[in-house]
């Protein structure tokens, strides 16, 4: 499996992460499943190559649709590969995505939808010339272009100066102090973050704790006990509580099950700037 990862040019930069890519042969499809934890961002993902499945807690199977609007996740999702895999994603920063996609981001919560049933002209038009884009670059050209169309609205900019106090301090500190060092209350940026991030302040700021377990693992190899406390847990039950929320697994169970592109869509393995957050 080979992954490409590439950071926006301005005036992006303020809106998304990166634009990334996942290419494996059709031999890599298995009856394994990928788990894909969440992350504190929306996506766009343009599937190039043959459909995944996503397999639901009812025991249904969903063929996904080729292009996916995937909003905040506030739980695990498991999908599998049928044959050859292709991926485009635009990857937003939280709060990023509600200038393009115009829409409260709440309602998109958990939620996997295809596409065209909400910009239809727009992933249609740059999914045609994904599909014939020769090479990774021209591919994020080809999406820049279509996003910067698409751009008309503002940001909300104090939504936007509390993410960056979130993951500068790795969600370890109190969200009513960073809001009070903005000068809104919580109430106020609760209904804020509701409709530009699409999650609590409280619960992005433990996803992005959560997502620093998995470098911490190779800093602290020596047990749970010092993973918990590098990350800001307050023990290692407390850690083992948002991996079981957020995994359905256990840390070590969930490692020595953990595949390719589980790992690659982690934070650990992420280029980007805006995610080295402290240790």
């Amino acid at each position: 499996m080979h992954y490409l990862e590439k950071p926006p040019s301005p005036p992006l930069q303020r809106y998304l992460e990166a634009f990334w890519q996942i290419e494996a042969p059709p031999s890599f499809a298995n009856p394994a499943q990928e788990k894909i934890l969440p992350d504190g961002c929306t996506e766009i993902i343009f599937n190039l190559a043959d459909r995944f499945q996503r397999f639901h807690a009812d025991g249904t199977i969903e063929q996904q649709p080729r292009v996916l609007v995937v909003g905040q996740m506030r739980q695990h999702v498991t999908i599998a590969p049928t044959g050859s895999v292709q991926l485009f994603g635009i990857r937003f920063k939280p709060g990023g995505a509600f200038p393009f996609l115009r829409m409260p981001l709440h309602e998109l919560t958990d939620q996997i939808l295809g596409a065209t049933e909400m910009w239809r002209d727009f992933s249609n038009e740059l999914e045609e010339r994904l599909h014939h884009a020769r090479s990774f670059k021209e591919r994020v050209r080809f999406a820049e272009s279509a996003l910067t169309q698409r751009l008309q609205l503002e940001g909300d900019r104090a939504v936007e100066l509390l993410v960056e106090r979130i993951i500068a301090t790795a969600g370890c500190r109190s969200v009513a102090h960073l809001a009070r060092d903005i000068g809104l209350s919580k109430r106020q940026l609760e209904r804020r973050f509701q409709i530009s991030v699409g999650l609590s302040p409280k619960l992005l700021a433990r996803i992005i704790r959560f997502q620093r377990v998995f470098k911490a693992i190779e800093e602290n190899p020596h047990g749970w006990s010092n993973v918990a406390l590098a990350c800001g847990y307050y023990d290692q039950a407390h850690l083992i509580h948002d991996f079981k929320a957020f995994s359905g697994q256990n840390p070590s169970a969930f490692l020595l099950e953990q595949t390719q592109m589980s790992a690659h869509l982690t934070r650990k393995h992420r280029t980007s700037f805006f995610y080295k957050t402290k240790n």
